[in-house]
């Protein structure tokens, strides 16, 4: 892998007019040289486009039109993407500082690692810290048998052969395309790191998926889990292999000091990690 290897981002997107400028400043703010930013915007009818448009010379690449929804986009931006690696996030999501150099930086030091994945924080609709997110490396059977997600696409980066590998995101899937393809990833022997540290803001606000279909999304894991448990599973097995693998990735979590007071190196509570102004 070259040194500054071209890194494609790729931003879905629809009515997030409150939120994407954010977003588009947290990619284009890391003056990382050899990007190419793909914006896939679903035909918003609020004041997205005209944020996009005000940015667009900083653009690679960026579509208005009615589509299938987020997955969709997604592959949409996968299929134009030209970059080396592949990076995604929403368009109320953030990139943290550094997060292009450091992912890279991670892949030439680890050339066999076809995924990397860091920890992330939760913020609001006003910026303000709600939690960390500071996870163990991806598990399988972690994964597999709590049905948990427990990594974020925005503090994630991916090499592009790995979609010509085991193909792109499954479009029948709204709310778990990402954990489907993680579980796809790992049982095809892909491999997959983690960097310690914060690449990533993930929003949560009342008009966001996380928050407003919480429901559809556990219905959606739990077909998800259920496409890759082994054949026969029976409801004894899987509830106690859940408990297991919860039970471990919990005591996993304690070593790493997941469960600590988080305490930021700037006061206040809307601590801004990246560039906006």
């Amino acid at each position: 892998m070259k040194n500054q290897p071209k890194i494609s981002v790729i931003t879905p997107s629809y009515n997030q007019g409150e939120y994407i400028e954010y977003t588009i400043k947290s990619v284009l703010n890391q003056e990382y040289p050899n990007l190419e930013y793909i914006i896939i915007d679903g035909g918003s009818s609020d004041n997205t486009l005209d944020i996009i448009k005000k940015y667009e010379k900083n653009i690679s690449y960026w579509v208005s039109e009615k589509d299938n929804g987020q997955t969709h986009a997604i592959n949409k931006g996968l299929k134009k993407a030209t970059g080396e690696i592949i990076g995604w996030i929403n368009s109320d999501d953030v990139y943290l500082n550094n997060c292009l150099y450091e992912a890279v930086e991670y892949f030439n030091q680890n050339p066999t690692i076809d995924i990397i994945f860091s920890d992330y924080i939760y913020i609001d609709a006003d910026d303000k810290i709600i939690k960390r997110r500071k996870e163990i490396p991806f598990n399988y059977d972690i994964y597999l048998w709590t049905g948990d997600c427990y990594h974020a696409n925005c503090a994630g980066f991916f090499k592009k052969s790995i979609f010509d590998k085991i193909g792109y995101l499954d479009e029948t899937l709204h709310y778990g395309m990402d954990f489907e393809f993680y579980l796809r990833a790992g049982k095809a022997g892909i491999k997959i790191g983690h960097k310690r540290g914060y690449w990533g803001a993930y929003r949560l606000h009342s008009k966001s998926k996380s928050m407003s279909a919480v429901k559809n999304m556990k219905k959606e894991g739990v077909l998800i889990v259920s496409k890759y448990l082994p054949h026969n599973t029976s409801f004894f097995t899987l509830q106690y292999k859940k408990f297991i693998f919860k039970i471990f990735r919990i005591f996993k979590k304690f070593i790493i000091g997941s469960y600590f007071p988080f305490k930021a190196n700037r006061s206040g509570n809307n601590w801004r990690f990246y560039k906006i102004l």
